[in-house]
């Protein structure tokens, strides 16, 4: 990464507000996701293969999303600092390489060392959890997403984004099935270097875009679609002097972290989403952990059995990833400037509802198309959330938020780790532990909706922060 190019202070190139912004793009970006989610559901398959092999229970087994969640959350704040500094495109392609070959590791775990099943089980979690270092990608991700495409489109890009990045969860989760039913959990783990190393190749192909200028195009249309007292504080803010304008000027993202993420914690709508959203990660990080161990211990399907499941789930979330910011958006488009905040909050309320319902019958048939409808809605805030992150702050400071999002994050990891302590709890129960999760969605849809009274005026002086900095690199260049 210390030869990449420093982009953050680059004066800003005509003509590439968009640059490289296509198909194949979005097809190199999804792969910042896609990784994860596979090894996040290929785990998932393996859990039981794994409980065999190294001779440990849920509770142990349970520390390994855990602790894979923390580390992926708080790299993220050494992820930004280069991200503020270097070509995001190339921090992007060195952590795939990095990723996959930690990954391979841990697929090459030994049974035992000196003996010891519990060591060789250690090894291959020190091996999991040091992979998880490099997928903080948020803080490349998705800034990249808000300079690639316009305001207007960025919750529908993001949508996009993590759809996409789906196939790489569903690669995981029935490419693995297969393999593990059939005693091949080590390639399992193994197949994700070559894909890794692709990707890496192919997000460095990409140009890397102008910081802030969909932002700075954005003042026009945010005036026209306010109304009444909104309209009146959007012109003030974008038509006067910018009180946040001092953070970008002063190049506060080469000061240190701590100082960036004292300008982030000061972003008002920033703080309710965020903390709304790690509430209703709690029960995000079990179902990634323990949906499919519920399904084989509940209803005594088998890996390949679970996985044929995959379908009906799979349209529901389908349908929420890919709605959610299409439906965001088109409201935006019809003069409801505040529809992310409100589609996220509608998203989160509706997944608590319906999982509460699957997790209190035992009854597949009725379970199975509640959990489909409950993905489905936990899917919808998706798009929504991030692009409305994206929206209350600063070009400048992006990484760092996204950053400082992904250690607020971290705290999902309790979730997974506390499903496994209930289930134990009620007798490797994971129905009735998924069951006392599931009311976490509802808690962070209220919270989430906390954002509305001070979102608009967050989203005016990003856009006039954006417009005062492209004025003073204009001038830079002319003079």
């Amino acid at each position: 990464m210390a030869g990449a190019d420093r982009t953050s202070d680059a004066p800003p190139s005509p003509g590439v507000i968009a640059a490289g912004a296509g198909a194949l793009t979005m097809i190199s970006l999804c792969f910042a996701n896609g990784l994860q989610a596979g090894m996040t559901t290929t785990y998932s398959q393996a859990t039981d293969v794994l409980k065999d092999v190294f001779h440990v229970n849920d509770a142990a087994l349970g520390v390994v999303p855990f602790a894979v969640s923390i580390v992926g959350n708080v790299t993220a704040l050494g992820v930004a600092w280069f991200c503020a500094r270097h070509a995001r495109t190339m921090v992007l392609a060195a952590m795939f390489v990095i990723w996959g070959v930690f990954v391979a590791v841990a697929g090459l775990s030994p049974t035992s060392i000196l003996g010891s099943s519990v060591l060789g089980f250690a090894f291959f979690a020190v091996a999991r959890t040091a992979s998880a270092s490099m997928e903080a990608t948020d803080p490349a991700a998705y800034p990249l997403i808000a300079d690639w495409w316009p305001v207007e489109r960025r919750a529908a890009k993001i949508s996009v984004f993590n759809t996409l990045s789906a196939v790489g969860a569903f690669a995981g989760l029935i490419l693995g099935g297969v393999l593990i039913d059939n005693g091949q959990w080590r390639i399992a783990f193994v197949l994700w270097l070559p894909l890794a190393l692709l990707g890496a190749a192919l997000i460095r192909s990409r140009v890397e875009p102008e910081r802030g200028a969909q932002d700075a195009a954005y003042g026009e249309r945010l005036e026209d679609e306010t109304r009444d007292e909104d309209h009146d504080l959007v012109v003030a803010v974008v038509e006067g002097e910018p009180p946040i304008e001092a953070l970008a000027l002063a190049g506060l993202t080469q000061k240190g972290a701590l100082a960036s993420l004292r300008a982030v914690s000061q972003l008002r709508s920033w703080r309710f989403a965020a903390v709304g959203f790690a509430v209703g990660g709690l029960m995000g990080n079990s179902l990634m952990t323990w949906g499919i161990p519920y399904f084989k211990r509940t209803f005594g399907l088998s890996g390949t059995e679970a996985a044929a499941l995959a379908p009906l789930l799979g349209i529901g979330a389908f349908v929420g990833v890919l709605g959610g910011g299409f439906l965001a958006d088109r409201l935006l488009e019809r003069g409801m400037v505040r529809a992310r905040l409100y589609v996220a909050a509608v998203g989160f309320a509706g997944a608590g509802v319906f999982l509460i319902g699957a997790y209190s019958t035992t009854r597949l048939a009725v379970a199975a198309p509640l959990l489909a409808i409950g993905a489905g809605m936990s899917a919808l805030p998706v798009g929504p959330q991030y692009a409305l992150m994206m929206d209350v702050t600063p070009a400048p400071l992006r990484s760092e938020a996204a950053a400082a999002l992904n250690i607020l994050l971290a705290s999902g990891a309790i979730g997974s780790l506390v499903t496994g302590g209930l289930s134990t709890l009620f007798g490797e129960n994971l129905r009735l532990a998924l069951l006392c999760m599931s009311p976490c969605y509802l808690v962070g849809a209220v919270i989430v909706l906390a954002a509305r009274t001070t979102y608009v005026e967050d989203v005016a002086l990003v856009v006039a922060e954006a417009k005062t900095r492209e004025s003073h690199s204009r001038g830079n260049r002319e003079g």
